[in-house]
């Protein structure tokens, strides 16, 4: 058989463009003639193909289906009573009216008011308001006056910060899991 031919159907077999007849020469040329060196990686995929193709079931194959049909339905067997279907339908459809009816009941009875003010008199409201945000604000103050003093404590501590992160960088880390803790007899 010609190379050229091969390696043309070939390129087109891998473009999806082969047509059955072309794809039998290629399966031909792979299961039984001499195949070059450059194209033996081809030779395992189509004498899958030709194995596969010639795969037929087993004479008993339609006995054993039906068999395994048979048991499976007598495993199951579900027994509906079509008694009390309008039964069911009725109550569903009276639970159904009897909810709506009384949601809109709790709906209509609801106060639709959306905004209440609190205060008759508006001068008192605005008091009360401006005494709320003095109060704010003081605790504000007192939280920023306690930070300036903390860091004015540090200040006047005089540390080395760099001397502080080089030490600690130097100290493993606690690991409750680890056999490798600093203990304290060590240090």
């Amino acid at each position: 058989m010609n190379i050229e031919r091969i390696h043309t159907l070939l390129e087109n077999y891998w473009n999806c463009e082969t047509s059955v007849p072309e794809e039998q020469e290629l399966q031909e040329f792979f299961n039984f003639g001499d195949v070059p060196e450059d194209l033996l990686q081809f030779v395992p995929l189509f004498a899958y193909k030709q194995g596969h193709q010639t795969m037929e079931l087993s004479s008993d194959f339609e006995k054993r289906l039906e068999a395994s049909i048979r048991k499976a339905g007598r495993q199951k067997q579900y027994i509906t009573i079509k008694i009390f279907e309008p039964f069911l339908r009725i109550a569903a459809s009276v639970i159904l009216i009897a909810g709506i009816g009384i949601s809109v009941f709790f709906f209509a009875r609801q106060n639709n008011q959306v905004f209440a003010e609190t205060y008759n008199d508006p001068d008192a409201a605005i008091q009360q308001a401006t005494l709320a945000l003095e109060k704010l604000s003081e605790a504000l103050q007192a939280t920023e006056e306690a930070s300036v003093k903390s860091l004015e404590q540090l200040d006047n501590l005089k540390l080395d910060w760099s001397e502080i992160d080089s030490l600690s960088s130097g100290i493993p880390l606690y690991n409750p899991d680890s056999n490798n803790n600093i203990k304290p007899e060590n240090l």
